[in-house]
């Protein structure tokens, strides 16, 4: 794809669009996931109690150079149904990655999997990442899920990690995919796509 450092990055899937959010883009909807106590929950962490000033700020430090912030938007209704966040270390050609679906109805759809999928395969095959990683602040059954179920590799459980905003401490799950592993399930799929034909 073309894309020049520092300006907006737009990615496509079959069903999601994803594009650079900009402070314009801090409505009551995405301002309400922040201050939602069920999404939060999963972040390990208590409502932010934010306005949408306080929103674009924090859009506004996302530079499309080595932080980004997509907003995902469904091709079909138009609305933003969630966000994915890159954090790219250039020396080490690391990328950090995260996503969050703040759209309930869009949960246990397979959208994680569609659109972190998307994701991959710019990093690695565009971006010539070496290794896509990310954390789990406790023990998120559905994002454990969708990292194993796109190949990741649980590298480590840090114990009591971090504080647990309800008290206590909670562990940091570490997931890695390495470019070596992407590039032998892209191999992967393409037999079997070929087994298939072929029959």
């Amino acid at each position: 794809m073309r894309w020049r450092q520092g300006t907006p990055l737009r990615v496509e899937t079959a069903r999601f669009r994803l594009r650079s959010l900009t402070p314009a883009d801090a409505t009551e909807t995405y301002v309400k996931w922040w201050n939602d106590p069920e999404i939060q929950d999963g972040l390990n962490s208590a409502p932010h109690g934010w306005g949408r000033q306080r929103a674009r700020r924090h859009i506004a430090q996302f530079d499309n150079k080595q932080k980004f912030h997509l907003g995902i938007f469904c091709k079909e209704s138009l609305e933003m149904i969630g966000f994915f966040a890159i954090f790219i270390t250039p020396h080490t050609k690391v990328a950090k990655t995260n996503i969050v679906i703040g759209e309930k109805q869009y949960w246990g759809k397979r959208l994680v999997l569609e659109v972190r999928h998307a994701m991959l395969s710019l990093l690695f095959d565009s971006w010539g990442i070496e290794k896509v990683k990310g954390e789990i602040m406790g023990r998120n059954l559905p994002s454990i899920f969708n990292y194993k179920a796109l190949g990741f590799t649980c590298e480590g459980i840090l114990r009591n990690e971090v504080p647990h905003y309800k008290g206590g401490r909670a562990d940091t799950y570490i997931f890695g995919l390495l470019r070596e592993e992407w590039e032998a399930m892209k191999a992967k799929a393409a037999t079997t796509e070929e087994t298939v034909y072929e029959h």
